[in-house]
């Protein structure tokens, strides 16, 4: 396929938009980058908004598709100059901006707001949705009724025309692979938490009283800022981690014999599936991707009322579902399924010139 110039616009530096620019530019194509922070002070947030609408202008102006991760303040303006300049323009949706929870006061559907209306607007906007798992195109039941947080993009704009796909995230089987011995009695869980609120959703209080009730265990944590864990007390076969490297994260997945998802609210969790692909033994809840993911290879659980479930999951004497793991994802998640999904939206840019 002929090289193309691409613009991916992101308000966050996660892993999986640094592997989406990677497989795009493996691919052969040129990827211009708007990287727009969300700020809550208000100097900040209007020079963000300024600075989008040039730098829209001059990659846009360059570019034959346009793909931004997430809805959020940060899509409004390409997503309205790609309309006027009639490029292919398309949304990629991970969890956020598909839900609305109370509880957790988290989602872009959460109030009737600026935030919303914009949201609603891209949305119509975009040519293309893509959703890391189709949950979030159409809710997910177990969600609502655990958390009673409300979900799917259909749900909240019923009368939407712009089609939506089922495209997940992909993932390297040659580096992600177990690359140490696995430790017994070894349980991990990994996320970025900065602030309580992600503390919760990430399902770490579980993962705890989990931790308590199976002192011959070891269980760590990685990802946590200290300051989310100041006044906490912790159990004693608890560890807690900061920001670990993709290298680092690897020997984390190989060494520890199970990994532990307790999210509230999830897309499709990339730690989790990395984590299958070193051969953990998977522990998830039974929303949005996760069970998707884990499928047979692992335990799968409804609610915080059945830690009695995983701590006897945890007591038995498991054989081959760290390899089970691995080939699932690699069979599910491969990179050539995403990249033919770009290709797909890159001809057909060719096809509208």
């Amino acid at each position: 396929m002929k090289s193309r110039k691409v613009t991916l616009v992101s308000n966050t530096k996660n892993t999986f938009v640094f592997k989406d620019i990677e497989l795009l530019e493996g691919m052969g194509h040129k990827v211009f980058l708007i990287y727009s922070p969300a700020f809550n002070d208000p100097i900040r947030f209007f020079w963000n908004r300024i600075r989008e609408f040039f730098l829209s202008l001059f990659y846009l102006s360059q570019s034959d598709a346009v793909f931004t991760w997430f809805n959020d303040y940060h899509s409004v303006t390409p997503l309205w100059i790609a309309r006027r300049l009639g490029l292919n323009a398309t949304i990629i949706v991970g969890g956020y901006d598909a839900v609305s929870s109370p509880e957790l006061e988290y989602g872009i559907f959460l109030k009737k707001n600026l935030r919303c209306y914009f949201a609603h607007k891209n949305y119509k906007r975009a040519r293309a949705i893509w959703v890391v798992h189709k949950s979030l195109a159409e809710g997910c039941p177990n969600a609502e009724k655990n958390s009673e947080t409300r979900s799917g993009i259909r749900s909240f704009i019923p009368d939407l025309q712009t089609p939506i796909s089922e495209v997940p995230t992909a993932y390297d089987s040659e580096f992600w692979k177990c690359v140490e011995t696995k430790i017994p009695k070894t349980v991990l869980t990994v996320a970025n938490i900065a602030d309580d609120r992600t503390f919760k959703r990430k399902g770490i209080p579980l993962f705890l009283k989990l931790a308590e009730s199976l002192p011959e265990f070891h269980f760590t944590i990685a990802g946590i800022d200290k300051q989310v864990l100041h006044k906490k007390e912790l159990p004693k076969n608890v560890s807690c981690l900061g920001k670990q490297t993709k290298e680092a994260l690897r020997k984390h997945f190989s060494k520890n014999t199970y990994y532990f998802q307790g999210s509230k609210i999830e897309g499709l969790p990339n730690v989790l599936c990395e984590a299958m692909l070193c051969e953990c033994i998977p522990i998830g809840k039974s929303v949005f991707g996760i069970p998707d993911a884990i499928g047979t290879s692992g335990f799968i659980f409804e609610s915080a009322e059945g830690i009695d479930h995983i701590r006897a999951f945890l007591k038995k004497e498991l054989k081959g579902l760290g390899a089970k793991a691995r080939q699932r994802i690699k069979k599910r998640y491969p990179l050539e399924r995403r990249k033919a999904f770009f290709d797909e939206t890159l001809n057909q840019s060719l096809k509208n010139e």
